[in-house]
């Protein structure tokens, strides 16, 4: 197993590794050495995700093409995890994991290593090396892999950690959503998208009714518990790719790709629902609706004519959604 120079290589990946806090730039420094490092066909890694019991094999890309394996379809990939202990899986011996060898096999691939990334005494993920050739690492490659495994595993880990912190500094405490610095660079990332390529986008501001009200009858407690219930509500209400966000006191947006203005108001009318559903009526909101055109492309010009539309909303009488009045291109054009 190549290279040579085996302690070397541990410190020059060690000096890579720790350059970046971000998780894709560790798998892709890793992936652009793995096959010289270990002598292997390809290598992988993936994370343990606990909540679904499943491990989740990185890929250097972020448009979610990410693999997941529960390991109740893995018994050898759990034992990794569970015991700490590499494994090796070969296409050519019938005593191992049966799935494990027709997935080597769907790849072409002949034999497998794996190997746990352990920090700080916890199975947070597994290095997993494949080879074409039908081939058993012995003890000195299995013992160079495990170094190498711990490098990673710290890598990983310390990504992971800044990971959970900047999600943490983009929620809002009291709802759990989003908030309004992460609101404004989603929404400007959006709109950005919307007029390169030409997609339907829609913004949703959103105020809860009588919130002074509430806070005068039953204090502040039963201000936060019926801000609480809206942001339920409008995450409930949510599709995939959709973006839920506080952006203070009683308002609250919902970042809609891909939505017409039609589109946006099956979100609002189902949120309001759900609303008076898990509220026990007790609460509604007013909601005014906006979309990225030719004559509105600016994401503060968006959120204004939204914001606008939900204060027309609130003085009609509350409980509904208007959309927000467009401004008409000058004839001719």
């Amino acid at each position: 197993m190549a290279p040579v120079n085996r302690l070397q290589a541990l410190l020059d990946l060690s000096r890579r590794l720790s350059s970046s806090l971000e998780l894709r730039e560790v798998v892709r420094q890793f992936s652009a050495c793995a096959a010289e490092l270990t002598g292997a066909t390809a290598a992988e890694i993936s994370t343990y995700d606990r909540e679904r019991d499943a491990v989740v094999t990185l890929t250097e890309e972020t448009n979610g093409t990410d693999e997941v394996f529960a390991l109740a379809d893995f018994p050898a990939t759990r034992r990794v995890i569970e015991t700490q202990e590499p494994v090796q899986i070969r296409v050519g011996n019938p005593a191992d994991d049966p799935r494990e060898r027709a997935l080597l096999e769907e790849h072409r691939r002949a034999s497998l290593l794996m190997l746990p990334l352990v920090a700080r005494g916890e199975a947070i993920g597994l290095m997993e090396l494949s080879d074409s050739h039908d081939r058993a690492w012995d003890d000195t490659d299995v013992h160079f892999c495990q170094a190498l495994c711990d490098i990673v595993a710290t890598a990983i880990r310390n990504a992971m950690l800044y990971a959970e912190m900047q999600e943490m500094a983009a929620r809002d405490k009291l709802t759990g959503l989003y908030n309004r610095r992460l609101f404004e660079e989603q929404f400007d990332a959006a709109v950005a998208r919307s007029l390169r390529n030409g997609e339907n986008l829609a913004l949703l501001v959103v105020d809860l009714d009588g919130l002074k009200r509430i806070n005068d009858l039953g204090g502040h407690p039963a201000g936060d518990e019926a801000l609480r219930t809206l942001a339920e509500a409008l995450s409930e209400s949510t599709r995939t790719g959709d973006i839920p966000c506080r952006l203070g006191g009683d308002e609250f947006a919902l970042i809609l790709p891909g939505s017409t203005p039609e589109e946006a108001v099956k979100v609002a009318e189902r949120a309001q629902d759900t609303l008076i559903g898990i509220g026990r009526g007790r609460y509604s909101f007013s909601g005014g609706i906006a979309r990225v055109t030719a004559t509105q492309s600016s994401a503060y010009d968006v959120y204004r004519s939204a914001d606008i539309a939900a204060y027309r909303a609130k003085a009609a009488g509350g409980a509904q959604t208007l959309l927000a009045v467009e401004t008409k291109s000058p004839a001719g054009l």
